[in-house]
């Protein structure tokens, strides 16, 4: 059982890789779980899989041993977006 609720509109994700793009600005960027959504989310459920880039993070804490991320849900953060 998940202990943290994302608010607004945030979004907490278990991350399961690490990527990196290549082209004229080579980033990395993350794949993740979504384990929650804040209230103001609408596009993005509980279950997805979503890609963002590492500087969209807001906060990471260690709950139960794993790195938890919450990331904003902006077009500037958010890369893409599997369904779950």
């Amino acid at each position: 059982m998940n202990k943290y609720q994302a608010y607004g509109n945030n979004i907490e994700v278990l991350p399961v890789s690490k990527n990196k793009i290549i082209g004229d600005t080579s980033k990395y960027y993350l794949f993740g779980e979504v384990l929650s959504v804040g209230d103001l989310v609408t596009k993005i459920k509980v279950g997805d899989t979503i890609a963002w880039t590492l500087w969209g993070m807001n906060e990471i804490l260690e709950a139960d041993g794993s790195k938890h991320y919450f990331v904003s849900d902006d077009p500037q953060f958010i890369l893409g977006i599997m369904k779950k």
